[in-house]
């Protein structure tokens, strides 16, 4: 072997201009980009995403939905025919990927707001932890580059997560067929694309383990994860929820019912926060929790109070049955609503807010000493 053979190849020159330095800098940190504008868009959407049942909303979610199917259709018909049109066809062809993952992008950022919203507890958590990184995966090449396929399970997991919304707002209450119908039709859009891809486009490799298998079990696993109670009850969310020493219902002078809160303030320490979390009082008193629920427009459902005691024993107790009552939708701060529960012995209680169907859709957690209360404050919702 020749001295010059033996030789390393010099390294190539840096990239020249400001743009050019950024193209390059940006393909050595694609990841890092990709989980950047994913949390600047998912920041984004929380602001510009108001009402979960806003009827315009609704339908431009729906039409990127039938969109976005379209789209994967024409994409399939394109790669099994193996060329790019030509002309002004060709150049709108040229764009199809970047505008299907906008679409389906757009939607799972939509999804991840709303879930955001409602979600309460350590496995909605984890749901949403799930949801992000298919939000991230969506973004990145190798993850589109895998073709129609992974796109149909992001349409089906979309058709599903569109409907469980959908559905309550329409029906203007929440129930659990709500969601297994919704799970229903995300697992019949699934088969029926690919029945219509199979029809239209002649491809030996769209078989049933390749296009329906994923998406189905994409299906089943939604469907598991919502009878564990990991899915978070979306139209409902909490928009406030507090420990108070008294709830008053008071009427101004139009009619209009507010609420006297008298509460237990943090320690001077805590400036972060408003009220204490140790909650002080005699044996045998009845704090109570407020929460403002939002809830659509025409919404009308119950919820119910399950209050809990961290056992030194036996963990996390419930204590008794929940207390049930009645939530109504369409004010923009949220439904007012209350309950109390009797504090039997020092230690560590939460309130949980639950959806008949037994979803988490908020808690508070707090400590309760005995002894004399402190001085109390009192404000007006």
């Amino acid at each position: 072997m020749s001295a010059d053979a033996a030789a390393p190849s010099p390294p190539a020159p840096p990239p020249a201009g400001v743009s050019a330095r950024f193209k390059a800098f940006k393909e050595r940190n694609h990841i890092a980009f990709e989980v950047s504008f994913f949390f600047a868009g998912f920041l984004f959407d929380v602001v510009l995403l108001h009402r979960i049942d806003s009827k315009p909303l609704l339908v431009h979610q729906g039409l990127y939905l039938v969109l976005s199917a379209a789209l994967i259709f024409w994409d399939h018909r394109l790669h099994v025919a193996g060329r790019e049109p030509e002309g002004f066809l060709g150049k709108i062809a040229g764009y199809r990927l970047w505008v299907m993952h906008f679409f389906l992008g757009t939607l799972l950022n939509a999804f991840m707001v709303f879930y955001f919203r409602a979600s309460s507890g350590v496995l909605a958590f984890l749901f949403l932890i799930g949801l992000s990184v298919l939000i991230i995966a969506n973004e990145l090449p190798r993850f589109r580059a895998q073709g129609p396929i992974v796109r149909v399970m992001l349409l089906s997991f979309s058709m599903t997560s569109y409907l469980a919304y959908l559905l309550p707002v329409l029906w203007g209450s929440l129930h659990s067929w709500q969601y297994v119908l919704s799970v229903a039709f995300g697992c019949a859009g699934t088969f029926g694309l690919w029945k219509f891809f199979a029809r239209f486009t002649h491809d030996p490799n769209w078989t049933i383990e390749r296009a329906v298998a994923p998406g189905l079990a994409l299906q089943g696993t939604l469907l598991s994860l919502y009878l564990l109670g990991a899915i978070p009850p979306v139209p409902l969310s909490i928009k406030h929820i507090g420990i108070y020493s008294q709830v008053t219902p008071v009427k101004d002078a139009q009619g209009h019912r507010h609420y006297s809160l008298t509460f237990q303030p943090a320690p001077a320490w805590q400036f972060w926060l408003k009220q204490s979390d140790t909650y002080v009082d005699a044996v045998g008193s009845k704090p109570f929790a407020f929460v403002r629920i939002f809830a659509p427009a025409k919404f009308h459902d119950r919820v119910r109070f399950a209050w809990d005691y961290d056992d030194p024993d036996k963990g996390w107790t419930q204590r008794g049955n929940p207390f049930e009552t009645g939530v109504s939708g369409g004010g923009e701060e949220g439904f007012r609503t209350y309950g109390n529960s009797t504090m039997s012995k020092p230690g560590k209680y939460r309130v949980r807010v639950l959806t008949m169907d037994d979803r988490e859709i908020g808690r508070k957690t707090f400590t309760y000493e005995e002894g004399t209360p402190p001085e109390t404050e009192t404000e007006v919702d």
